[in-house]
């Protein structure tokens, strides 16, 4: 009987510990699906400012990238050496048609 019981007692811990798993991995989608559909629902119009995290993000290109493309003529906007480099959405598309035909 104690066996019995102790095999019980196991069985449950194992199940719960897969409950708990399974749960903290809904929890991870469920977060990422949110990520992804804010990103998918924020509107794209073309006088958007980005910041060289939001083109990494949105159209995976590295920030080192961008910097190579701003010494290749990017029009970009920084009000210091040390600030924020703003591109307008519309530019950066149209550098990136040009380059692609240009090359």
């Amino acid at each position: 009987m104690k066996i019995k019981e102790k095999s019980r007692g196991r069985i449950l811990k194992n199940t719960l510990l897969k409950l708990i798993q399974t749960e903290r991995k809904l929890e991870f989608e469920r977060k990422r699906n949110i990520e992804i559909i804010k990103l998918s629902s924020k509107t794209k119009g073309e006088d958007d400012l980005l910041k060289k995290v939001d083109i990494e993000t949105e159209y995976g290109i590295s920030q080192k990238t961008i910097d190579r493309m701003r010494a290749r003529g990017l029009k970009t906007s920084q009000s210091s050496p040390k600030s924020t480099v703003w591109i307008v959405r519309k530019d950066f598309e149209e550098f990136l048609k040009k380059d692609r035909y240009d090359r």
